[in-house]
């Protein structure tokens, strides 16, 4: 596999005498038939058949399609040209003539013109340091970074293809918006116009002036969206894909893990300290070192004395649970059950000699269950049920690319030998989280699974939050950190993050405090580092670090209702988690913000990323923004802020309404009935705004039941005079007790209609303790 080497646009046949009565049309010497399927919500779908050339593709994953639609803005005229029309009714993409679908071989191609100023976003986790990708032309192949590139590659410089794959483009032509999906399990590429003089160094590494994509193999199956707005479009996309279902409250809290941890003691011993040290942790997490030499599904007699169930057992009070690390690979062990039972069971992928495919990997010599089988993944979810029933609270899947070390992945052959390596390459983290997911399940089938993968595919949101793979402790990972995961968001992705302080190398005390200022509130929000390296607990640093870091963890928590709500309307609606500034405005130049970003739409962050403790913020939108450092309010525009060692910019926008837990959370017990609503009203403002709170038990599937309880709060402000109107519309869950925290000095609030008693008190957010007025209703 050549990671920078792509299809070239004149190496195609392309299609030609094509019957719009009958949908076929001739390529070269092969005959094809062209399916355009209309679905409701303008969703559209391409499919290129002949069945010579490629059977129907298996994603492993279904997608969620819409209804059939009559409406037609995605059309192929008589010469098999491919255009949408946009609200003007004039083409936003439109295939070129006599270029519109290709063949060589295997491989396939679509091609359109698109507007001139277009600009682009998407591609999933591409690490390209930035939103918007005009320029770019890349594959998607899912790799081992630091085991498939050079070390001086991936040390501070991009790397593509990265871990994980979603061939998927969203594209901003004026003020509408397409998306382009490549549903296809081989190898898709992209070709986006547009100039990055960054990637310039001889003339033909310019991208063409077409927007092209396609694959390497398989069916071509594509599918184009169309929405008026960047929220809309994601939205489609999501529900396209797979929304993720609401994860456990306690996945979205602070975990900490590192190469190194040896089981019960160490587990313990972190246990005593972060409740020592009051620092909110719901879990700990285990690298390979639990394991008995290295056999999955395996722990070590060292590490767990007395079985994972005494550790479980020493770590309830504090609540906090084992998240151990599984990796794909089975030792290639006589001895050893889980190898000895596969091999009777037929579940290995084999090699072109009819034998099990061997790689090289943790265990030595390996062998990998081959998950594109369903009777596979069956089998891997029984194991997984054992190991969930033993006291692990949930697990992580690594290396699962799949990571073969120094051998040849290419060998590793699919469904018995029968389809080639690209036909579940990209797929194959998927289906070892699918399957995990089942047995999680079996185990317990009224509690939420928690599953981490590094790999993963589209449908993947269905199955596993993502983690972005391995990083390192400097200041380019810090950076890439944002637009990685809000690329991940826009492409169907949510529940994704980062390793916090960086995996490798010897993170600083002021690197430490800026990720951690930076991601505190990412969708997922991990410690991880690296055997050999400093250790990156927040007391293994100086107390005045450790105390900022404890500082942005409690808000984490403190702010963890407002979290929890976002990923309900996530599973509602298909918004991210983190998005762009562009998603909820559309002033000019907000294409290219890419180290700043919102979380939902109530709180912008705008962190510190390099050795400057001062930095440019841009404000967007014609309203006043809170500003949690100073307490005061922002016009909006460009401003400077600078930062002192426990502050970081986050800004608020008028009429925000966010549900927090009361106090400073020392620890992770929470209790989402008992609810702070901050409001931030400026003492003048003309507007309005609204939210919708939820409450259930944070683990179980209930709430699918009904057993969720719902609040709607309104507000009118007019010259600083608010009014707030307040019902719970839904009991399934129990009565919500509202408090209502009043920043900003309106002029005067009345709830209910009536005057409440406000009390004084105060608030610290990321800045200096903030006066507020707090009322409480009963």
């Amino acid at each position: 596999m050549f990671f920078t080497k792509y299809p070239h646009r004149l190496n195609f046949s392309y299609l030609k005498e094509f019957n719009l009565e009958t949908g076929e049309g001739i390529a070269g010497q092969r005959r094809l038939g062209i399916k355009l399927n209309s679905y409701q919500d303008d969703v559209y779908h391409i499919q290129i058949v002949n069945a010579e050339t490629w059977e129907a593709n298996d994603c492993l994953e279904t997608l969620e399609v819409p209804s059939p639609s009559d409406r037609h803005r995605m059309k192929i005229d008589a010469d098999g040209r491919l255009k949408m029309l946009g609200h003007d009714g004039k083409p936003l993409i439109e295939s070129p003539l006599d270029r519109s679908i290709g063949v060589s071989g295997e491989q396939s191609i679509f091609q359109f013109d698109v507007r001139p100023g277009s600009k682009f976003f998407g591609l999933g986790e591409k690490t390209f340091g930035k939103i918007e990708v005009s320029g770019i032309r890349t594959k998607f192949w899912n790799t081992d970074v630091w085991g498939d590139f050079h070390h001086r590659q991936w040390g501070d410089e991009p790397t593509d293809p990265p871990y994980f794959s979603t061939p998927y483009l969203a594209a901003r032509i004026g003020d509408e918006w397409v998306g382009f999906l490549l549903h296809n399990p081989y190898p898709c590429f992209f070709e986006i116009p547009g100039t990055d003089e960054s990637r310039v160094f001889v003339e033909w590494q310019r991208t063409s002036l077409q927007l092209l994509m396609g694959s390497e193999g398989g069916e071509p199956n594509l599918w184009v969206l169309y929405a008026p707005s960047l929220r809309e479009l994601t939205r489609k996309l999501q529900k396209l894909v797979g929304v993720t279902p609401v994860p456990p409250v306690w996945a979205l809290g602070y975990h900490q893990s590192r190469w190194g941890y040896g089981g019960h003691d160490d587990l313990l011993a972190l246990d005593a300290k972060f409740t020592d040290h009051q620092i909110p942790c719901d879990s700990l997490w285990l690298d390979l070192d639990y394991m008995d030499g290295y056999r999955i599904f395996t722990v070590a007699d060292k590490a767990f004395p007395q079985g994972v169930g005494a550790t479980t057992e020493g770590l309830e009070e504090s609540g906090r649970r084992i998240i151990p690390i599984i990796d794909p690979g089975v030792k290639l062990d006589p001895s050893y059950r889980v190898y000895d039972d596969g091999l009777d069971q037929k579940v290995f992928c084999q090699n072109a000699e009819g034998h099990e495919f061997v790689g090289m990997v943790w265990p030595g010599e390996t062998v990998f269950p081959d998950f594109t089988k369903p009777e596979s993944r069956d089998w891997w979810a029984g194991y997984a049920e054992e190991f969930r029933k033993s006291g692990f609270g949930g697990c992580w899947v690594d290396m699962n690319d799949p990571s073969t070390g120094p051998v040849d992945p290419t060998g590793m052959l699919f469904q018995d030998g029968k389809k080639p390596h690209g036909f579940g390459h990209n797929t194959y983290a998927l289906g070892m989280q699918m399957a995990t997911k089942q047995g999680f399940l079996r185990a317990n089938p009224n509690e939420r699974p928690f599953v981490l993968s590094r790999s993963g595919y589209i449908g993947s949101s269905k199955n596993a939050a993502i983690w972005t793979g391995d990083n390192l402790s400097n200041e380019f990972y810090l950076r890439i950190s944002i637009p990685t995961t809000i690329g991940m968001g826009l492409s169907g992705l949510p529940f994704n993050g980062p390793d916090i302080g960086g995996f490798g190398g010897n993170v600083t005390d002021q690197l430490m405090l800026d990720w951690v200022k930076a991601c505190f509130l990412f969708p997922f929000f991990r410690n991880h580092s690296m055997l050999g390296t400093r250790e990156q607990e927040p007391f293994s640093f100086p107390k005045a670090t450790m105390e900022a870091i404890r500082k942005y963890i409690r808000l984490r928590y403190k702010l963890m209702p407002y979290l929890y709500n976002l990923f309900i309307e996530q599973e509602e609606k298909g918004d991210p988690i983190l998005r762009p500034i562009i998603y909820a405005f559309d002033d000019a130049g907000l294409e290219n913000v890419g180290d700043q970003f919102l979380v939902g739409d109530s709180i912008m962050q705008a962190p510190i990323l390099g050795k400057d403790r001062t930095r440019t913020v841009l404000l967007p939108g014609t309203e006043p923004w809170f500003d949690a450092q100073i307490g005061g309010w922002r016009d909006p525009g460009e401003i400077e802020v600078k930062v002192g060692p426990l502050e970081s910019p986050l800004f608020l926008p008028a009429g925000a309404i966010v549900p927090m837990r009361h106090g400073t959370p020392i620890d992770t017990k929470l209790d989402l009935n008992e609810i702070a609503f901050h409001l931030f009203l400026p003492p003048d403002w003309d507007g309005e705004a609204g939210y919708e709170y939820r409450s259930d038990d944070g683990l179980s599937f209930d709430y699918r039941q009904g057993k969720r309880s719902a609040l709607s709060i309104k507000l009118v402000s007019v010259k600083g005079n608010v009014a707030v109107s307040w019902e719970q519309t839904d009991r399934g869950f129990g009565d919500i007790r509202p408090t209502f925290v009043i920043h900003g000095k309106p002029k005067s609030v009345r709830i209910n209609a009536a005057l409440p008693i406000q009390k004084a008190d105060r608030v610290t957010l990321t800045g200096k303790s903030l006066p507020v007025d707090v009322v409480k209703v009963r």
